[in-house]
């Protein structure tokens, strides 16, 4: 595997219509646990950098001042915990379904599910610039190949043959995560609104 960007950029691109296929290719690194809490942390920055700068370019409106998404860095410690969930949440819950996957492969799992979301996501802000519409698209585009990625992904590592019961499994897993942080954040006095905004992060 090269560490180029064009390189790792085709990967991206492809893991989107062969997941499996890249999911393998990855796995089959193997790469220490250390050094992959290192990359999911560069990823988390990185990604935190850009929602910072979306919310100086792009000022919230005055109604949602007071919801979390007012609160770049709020929302980069919320995401930076439900991506360590679910590194857990992938290997344990997939041991527990007789999966065999490797707590390193759960990891390399979140880490490349948010290097493709990370590029969508520049491409949304790029794209916010000049043509809003279209990154409303990529948008939602990007959040449908972020489950598919994310499903077959974790049916590659735990051996599973169906990426379909994974998708569902997670959807559902999503749900009750969300009611769960609603919960959560209703503690320190998040609105209920703000939950149901961030539900989509």
């Amino acid at each position: 595997m090269k560490i180029e960007p064009g390189y790792l950029f085709g990967m991206a691109l492809q893991s989107i219509a062969e997941p499996r296929k890249i999911a393998g290719e990855l796995f089959a690194i193997g790469l220490p646990r250390p050094v992959l809490w290192q990359m999911l942390a560069l990823m988390l920055v990185i990604g935190a950098a850009i929602g910072v700068a979306s919310s100086i370019l792009f000022p919230v409106a005055p109604e949602l001042q007071s919801s979390i998404f007012a609160q770049p860095l709020t929302v980069a410690l919320l995401e930076g915990a439900v991506a360590v969930i679910s590194v857990f949440m992938i290997y344990v819950i997939g041991q527990r379904l007789g999966g065999t996957g490797t707590f390193e492969a759960a990891q390399m799992t979140i880490i490349w599910l948010n290097f493709v979301l990370l590029i969508i996501q520049a491409g949304v802000f790029v794209l916010s610039l000049f043509a809003p519409g279209l990154a409303a698209m990529l948008w939602v585009a990007g959040g449908v190949a972020g489950f598919r990625i994310l499903s077959c992904f974790v049916a590659e590592a735990h051996g599973f043959v169906s990426a379909a019961r994974v998708f569902w499994a997670i959807l559902l897993i999503s749900f009750v995560l969300v009611a769960i942080l609603s919960v959560f954040l209703a503690l320190f006095g998040v609105g209920a609104e703000s939950v149901g905004e961030f539900g989509n992060v």
